[in-house]
Parts: structure tokens; C-alpha cells; sequence
């Protein structure tokens, strides 16, 4: 059965407009992500000190048909889906208000080894079977999102805090969309109206490291990237508007 919550959606969560939108669900979808696995005793709130290993986000996709705002609560609803791969796990998301869904999405995570850093399967932290389901959905899948800075300028230098870094000791996850987005002035992203996100993790930021953002827009699309100072990438993105250019 799917994992359900329900919440009062939050000022904190809003957009230069006041209302919330890609990054406050993205928000929420951690969120819900977090509740669901602790629920179960296997979230990353036991799983380092019990069995030296962590939940780490591979992709993020959001899509938000409507921002959300304060008049009324806001439901959560998350599942795994059926395992297509040993070590990859896709979670599906859908966040409802006013009686029909605002925003839908889809996150992949893997359990990782914080001692041998790599990969390790479920079975490694005793997950409970029986746990994915097969639900229909109109979910989006992942987008091709091309895992290079080619072609992006950048467009400035960030170093990760102390406010940045979660329990893993690594800058998270959720603090590369608001990096991302600080590429741009609010009255560009009022006009650009992102509708959609996919972010690709593919490296893992320390505190005291300084990051560099790049991007670069194509029709529709802007394309972004954080790379480390040797030049390796921490992750890219693609954000996607609906109005013109």
C-alpha cells in the first residue's frame, strides 16, 4: 500500500511569488522519501550506525502542473516500484491538493557502503520484502539528461558551508537546486516558469570545496552543471519552462 502523508504547506517552501513550486515539492518529496524509509526502521536516521551504509540519490525528476498554496493541505503519496535492477531503487511521488494532483515525480536511490563506498544490495540492511508495487501511474519517466558541462559558460563560484552538509557528511542533495537556481535572477525564472526538473548526482561535494556552476540555455530547456575544482562534475541538471524565449 502506498505511503501517504498529509501537510500544511509552508511560507519557508515559497518562490519569489509567494507560492510553491518546483523547489519547495522537491522539498516535500525528500520529505516524504525520508518519513517512508524511517517508518520502516531503514532510513538513513539507524542505517549508518547499524549497518555502515546510507540511502544515496542517484536522479531527482519533478514535474508541477500547479504551485500550491496555503488555503488547504497538501497530500503525500510515495511507493517503490517493482526492483528492474539489484542495487537501483525507483520511488514514484505524487503531491495533491484541492482534490487533484499538482505535482508528480520520481526519484532513484541506491544503498550505499559508507565504509567501502560502493553499491551494496537491500538484502545488506535486511530490507523487508514485499515492499515495491506494481501501481499504474502517469508518472514521467527519467529525462536523457547528458552527464556533461559541454557548451555551458560559467556562471559563478559557490563554496560548500556548514549549512549545506547533512548526516553523510556531503553537501545535500536539495542544496544543488537551490545552487542551480542562483544562477539566475528571480525575474528570470518569474519569466521562465520552470515547469519540469530532472537533476542527475554524480559525484559527492565536501564542505570547504568550491564548486563552479555553468549552463546554458537551448530552446525550451536550460541545461546546468556543478564541477569540482579538478574539473570532475557533482551533478547536472535540466530545468524546463513554458514560456518563450
Amino acid at each position: 500500500m502506498p505511503f501517504t502523508q498529509t501537510i500544511q504547506p509552508q511560507f519557508r517552501d515559497s518562490d519569489s511569488d509567494g507560492l510553491i513550486g518546483l523547489r519547495g515539492c522537491l522539498r516535500y518529496f525528500q520529505d516524504i522519501h525520508t518519513w517512508y524509509l524511517h517508518a520502516m526502521d531503514k532510513g538513513n536516521d539507524v542505517l549508518p550506525e547499524r549497518y555502515g551504509a546510507a540511502w544515496i540519490y542517484t536522479r531527482y525528476r519533478m514535474r508541477l502542473h500547479q504551485k500550491l498554496d496555503y488555503t488547504d493541505t497538501a497530500t503525500l503519496t510515495t511507493w517503490m516500484e517493482p526492483y528492474r535492477q539489484p542495487v537501483l531503487v525507483k520511488q514514484n511521488l505524487i503531491i495533491a491538493q484541492h482534490g487533484h494532483t499538482v505535482a508528480e515525480g520520481k526519484l532513484e536511490t541506491c544503498l550505499f557502503s559508507l565504509t567501502r563506498q560502493r553499491p551494496l544490495r537491500l538484502s545488506a540492511i535486511e530490507f523487508p520484502d514485499g515492499v515495491p508495487e506494481e501501481i499504474p501511474n502517469g508518472i514521467p519517466d527519467f529525462l536523457p539528461v547528458e552527464k556533461t558541462a559541454e557548451g555551458m559558460a560559467e556562471r559563478y563560484r559557490r563554496t560548500v558551508r556548514v549549512a549545506d552538509i547533512d548526516k553523510l557528511h556531503h553537501m545535500n542533495n536539495l542544496r544543488y537546486i537551490e545552487m542551480f537556481q542562483d544562477a539566475y535572477s528571480a525575474d528570470f525564472w518569474r519569466t521562465f516558469a520552470a515547469t519540469d526538473i530532472q537533476i542527475n548526482f554524480l559525484s559527492q561535494s565536501r564542505e570547504g570545496e568550491t564548486l563552479t556552476v555553468l549552463s546554458c540555455e537551448e530552446g525550451s530547456a536550460i541545461h546546468m552543471a556543478a564541477a569540482h575544482e579538478d574539473g570532475k562534475l557533482a551533478a547536472v541538471a535540466a530545468f524546463i519552462g513554458n514560456a518563450e524565449k
